[in-house]
């Protein structure tokens, strides 16, 4: 006698099923690296500004760090703000009619097109006198270490942010980036 063959169902295997929750989420232990938390992914050694520093010294460190913004604290490590280069070309386009670049060449070829050779001196003298408080992007968005990696993105998108400071009872403990956020998971242990 031949052996019958079972119709195949259209729903997925029993065990599949048992693994969805309602409304057709999965289980956390199925989101893998999105279930990570902010401290196992976030930079700890931050460079930060002060308020009262000017935009010279910290576009310098910004530079030397290769970062392309910081967080700005108070003297108890509290975040009150966030400075990024975008800022700064914001406020000497505003100051000087530097045009916003898209790129890095739209910086220099910015001087040639508008015959202003005196424009990388004003920009400079701007940077020297003018404070971190003047530029920042103040009420900053933070998460805590224990944040998970999905809630940084979400926050990133929605936003569109680049970066995130991570504090711990207020004070800052860390940074979480784009890169960071990228790169997260292939970090040695």
């Amino acid at each position: 006698m031949p052996r019958s063959r079972r119709a195949r169902s259209a729903s997925p295997p029993p065990r599949a099923k048992a693994t969805r929750r309602r409304h057709g989420a999965l289980p956390e232990r199925d989101l893998g690296f999105y279930t990570f938390r902010l401290s196992d992914v976030m930079t700890r050694k931050v460079a930060v500004a002060r308020v009262t520093d000017s935009l010279e010294a910290t576009a310098s460190v910004m530079s030397r760090r290769r970062v392309s913004g910081v967080p700005v604290v108070d003297g108890q490590r509290r975040v009150v703000g966030v400075l990024s280069q975008k800022d700064i070309v914001r406020l000497l386009h505003d100051r000087h009619g530097l045009s916003l670049p898209g790129g890095v060449f739209d910086l220099v070829l910015d001087v040639g097109r508008a015959g202003r050779a005196d424009l990388p001196a004003k920009c400079l003298a701007t940077l020297k006198a003018t404070t971190v408080g003047d530029a920042m992007s103040r009420s900053p968005v933070t998460l805590t270490p224990t944040a998970r990696i999905d809630e940084a993105i979400r926050l990133m998108i929605e936003r569109g942010f680049n970066r995130l400071p991570v504090v711990r009872n207020g004070k800052l403990v860390g940074i979480v980036t784009r890169t960071d956020l990228l790169t997260g998971s292939a970090r040695p242990a």
